[in-house]
């Protein structure tokens, strides 16, 4: 005859079960954060060990298979990263902060980016975009038109005087995808991306120097370089997140599409700003004589998905 098991038994071993399985996990995260530990001191062996373990020890665990990404990108096996990566993004209803599947978005387009997969890095970039809900368009909502329009019609202060975003996880992307139009000659997709890099990054800057001064408002971009030119975080925080390689493929694309006042406006802020870098001595010249840099392919898409 089969032994009854009675309620308070049963309880018990669901208890129990339950009891294992948040141990396992607690282990699998030990091991991850280990793993990170590893890589920050660049012993990758170990890095790899410590994450493989993570995973062994959980049902599905996407920051872990992110991590052997990381190990085999940095030994420059970038085609069994390519594999974790995406392995990491197909389970991305699993991350425990979600905001992570962009990262390893990012990732992927970083390495089809090397690999000169250029679609493909499109692609995943476009991905991050879609969900900026500032960028993304509907029937009945069209932020992105106003701002394009506004821009054109009246410059980028009255832009930045009007409009500053938060939650910035897509302004990379925005950035990259900015430049990518340019050097691939379309440039009213380029002034769409990178106008909101630029508002995005402005926006993170403003914010903190009203954190300082809660008199202090955006009144002109000249200001606001000015300031950054003066306050070390600022101009770390400008170099880090590419304003200066922004502003300058805007005025660019803004050039190429027939503004050539508001291209010209943006050249003389970089060219006067004394921590816009490279893109001071490109800004001058461009004031002098302004020419389109020359075009990438955009065709290469390679074979891998």
């Amino acid at each position: 005859m089969r032994a009854r098991v009675t309620l308070p038994a049963a309880a018990f071993m669901v208890c129990a079960f339950l009891g294992f399985a948040d141990s396992q996990q607690n282990a699998s995260w030990l091991s991850y954060e280990q793993g990170n530990a590893a890589m920050e001191q660049r012993e990758y062996g170990r890095a790899l060990q410590l994450y493989k373990q993570a995973i062994a020890g959980a049902a599905s665990f996407p920051e872990a298979e992110i991590g052997l990404g990381d190990v085999y990108f940095e030994e420059g096996e970038t085609d069994l990263a390519l594999v974790q990566y995406k392995k990491a993004y197909d389970m991305r209803k699993s991350f425990y902060l979600p905001d992570m599947q962009y990262d390893v978005l990012y990732k992927l387009a970083h390495v089809y980016e090397g690999q000169g997969l250029y679609r493909l890095m499109e692609d995943r970039l476009t991905l991050i975009v879609a969900d900026d809900r500032h960028f993304t368009e509907t029937d009945t909502y069209k932020l992105r038109t106003q701002v394009e329009k506004l821009f054109r019609e009246k410059g980028i202060d009255r832009t930045l005087t009007l409009y500053s975003f938060s939650d910035a996880f897509s302004a990379s992307a925005h950035s990259k995808l900015g430049w990518f139009y340019y050097r691939t000659g379309r440039f009213g997709q380029a002034v769409s991306q990178l106008l909101f890099s630029v508002i995005y990054r402005v926006s993170a800057i403003t914010g903190v120097l009203h954190d300082r001064d809660v008199d202090y408002g955006f009144s002109s971009l000249k200001d606001l370089l000015e300031r950054i030119d003066t306050t070390a975080d600022l101009r770390d925080y400008a170099a880090r997140y590419d304003l200066y390689k922004d502003l300058y493929y805007l005025a660019g694309a803004t050039f190429a599409e027939g503004y050539p006042e508001h291209s010209r406006l943006l050249w003389q802020l970089i060219a006067s700003a004394q921590s816009s870098g490279s893109y001071r001595a490109l800004a001058q010249k461009q004031l002098k004589t302004p020419w389109i840099e020359p075009l990438i392919s955009a065709t290469s898409s390679g074979s891998s998905q």
